[in-house]
């Protein structure tokens, strides 16, 4: 029996959108790209998430390749929270399943970041506890931090469900025995969890 509902952030909670958020910072195409290439889709992003580096060493490093956009690399990153919204419907689901009774928590791959607007999402004040990659340095798929969110929070595989995304963090689930679904939407994921007799 599942008793436990574990979420993915980024594009199934909170909408994730770096392509949309640059145009908040710069009408110019050629520095948009730079900064999304460098930064959002760099390497230091996914350190970030590991936390294997600090932001301000990620900035130096990003400006040190396009250092003749410096100051849309310290802006974009100063300010990429901003611009997370509730994916449409998931308030509602996280609240229906709360109020069934089950136990919530988040694991997601990202940066420290996260405390800082962790206290501004409203659906948050639903979950149990929260597992975030850069604290814990350990990244999903991987099965280690799978493993180590159900020791950590005292919980079995087999009584968990655990929603992403994207399908290479759900087998990573799956590998630990825990029971994963592919989030194709709020519409989508609730016919699922009636399925599954879970709403």
């Amino acid at each position: 029996m599942i008793k436990n509902i574990i979420f993915d952030m980024g594009n199934v909670l909170l909408a994730y959108t770096p392509k949309e958020y640059i145009k908040t910072i710069t009408a110019d195409e050629t520095i948009g790209q730079a900064v999304l290439r460098e930064l959002f889709y760099g390497e230091e992003w996914i350190q970030l998430d590991a936390g294997s580096i600090t932001e301000e060493e990620a900035i130096l490093r990003v400006q040190s390749r396009i250092p003749q956009y410096n100051e849309y690399v310290q802006r974009a990153m100063d300010d990429w929270h901003s611009n997370l919204t509730p994916v449409e419907g998931m308030p509602e689901v996280v609240e229906r399943l709360k109020e069934r009774g089950y136990k919530i928590y988040l694991l997601s791959n990202t940066s420290m970041r996260f405390y800082n607007y962790q206290p501004k999402v409203e659906m948050f004040k639903f979950f149990d506890g929260f597992f975030i990659s850069a604290k814990e340095r350990l990244l999903k798929p991987d099965k280690a931090i799978f493993e180590s969110f159900l020791a950590r929070f005292c919980l079995k595989a087999s009584e968990s469900l655990f929603v992403d995304d994207l399908v290479v963090n759900v087998k990573g689930a799956e590998s630990t025995g825990i029971m994963a679904h592919q989030f194709c939407g709020a519409y989508e994921l609730t016919e699922y969890l009636k399925k599954k007799e879970i709403l």
